[in-house]
């Protein structure tokens, strides 16, 4: 599988740099710990005829839930990220698996519930309190975020005697989970509730506090076809570095997959419009 390249340039007039939300040192002491748990790790598997639905906790997902019961119902893996598995509980339905990257403590109340046959895919970055909320379950598995630097690297070589995968993708458990799963063979993909905009005044479809704080950018986008009248989004920081990340996954690995959005989201109308994505406006709201 193709890396990202960060080199490329994305957007027209904008440089869009991700920085993670945890230092250096503390990613590094949570590695330690985390491969010395024991867990199995993540290994490329050949491709299978299975059909995910991809759940992420953006604001319209809601709105198409009927579409993602319907797809489930038909046969889909439901795979979860973060708070979407207890939203999907809330709503009958079951996860076949949940993929958790968040290396902050916090993140431990992302775990849920169990859920029976349910596997658990948590990132070896993954804060000591986020494995402790796993407990005993059967079917957990660890893997590895990539381009974490040398001294990262270093350890996991070290441990593994250089035996383990680099999982590709960018800075969000989203686009960093689609190299996981890709990873493990799946080819198709339809995505709910990852938007990577706000939709009116909400940023999830759930509370989430820890954004509740981002700042909102206006955001335009041209589609290709000049019928099309621009679309201008509200969006916080972290949802443009998402949709560069995305955009340098399909240009590296587009060949390998096929991904569908559903929702009204940014997301969902840059792939359906084939867009032309340029950075035209910086209005913060």
């Amino acid at each position: 599988m193709g890396a990202i390249t960060p080199e490329l340039k994305v957007f027209d007039g904008l440089t869009v740099e991700g920085e993670t939300n945890t230092t250096d040192d503390r990613l590094l002491a949570n590695i330690r710990g985390s491969i010395r748990r024991g867990y199995p790790q993540i290994w490329p598997t050949m491709s299978n005829p299975y059909k995910v639905a991809l759940v992420g906790g953006g604001p319209s997902l809601e709105s198409t839930l009927p579409e993602l019961r319907a797809l489930v119902w038909a046969g889909a893996k439901l795979v979860t990220l973060n708070g979407a598995y207890q939203w999907c509980i809330d709503h009958g339905l079951q996860p076949r698996a949940h993929i958790v990257l968040d290396a902050r403590p916090e993140t431990a109340k992302l775990i849920g519930p169990p859920v029976p046959d349910c596997r658990y895919y948590i990132c070896s970055q993954c804060a000591p309190e986020t494995w402790d909320a796993l407990g005993d379950r059967p079917h957990v598995a660890i893997w590895h975020a990539g381009g974490g630097g040398e001294a990262i690297e270093a350890e996991l070589d070290s441990y593994y005697l250089k035996a383990w995968t680099d999982i590709p993708g960018g800075t969000t458990v989203f686009t960093r989970g689609l190299g996981l799963l890709r990873t493990l063979g799946f080819l198709r993909y339809e995505c709910f509730g990852i938007d990577s905009c706000w939709i009116g005044h909400d940023h999830h479809s759930y509370p989430q506090a820890q954004n509740d704080q981002d700042g909102r950018y206006r955001l335009t986008i041209e589609a290709k076809d000049s019928a099309t009248q621009p679309r201008d989004f509200w969006v916080s920081a972290w949802h443009v570095k998402q949709l560069e990340d995305l955009i340098l996954f399909i240009r590296a690995n587009g060949d390998k997959f096929l991904l569908k959005f559903h929702g009204d989201g940014l997301l969902a109308y840059a792939l359906a419009a084939h867009a032309d994505v340029h950075y035209t406006e910086h209005t913060k709201e």
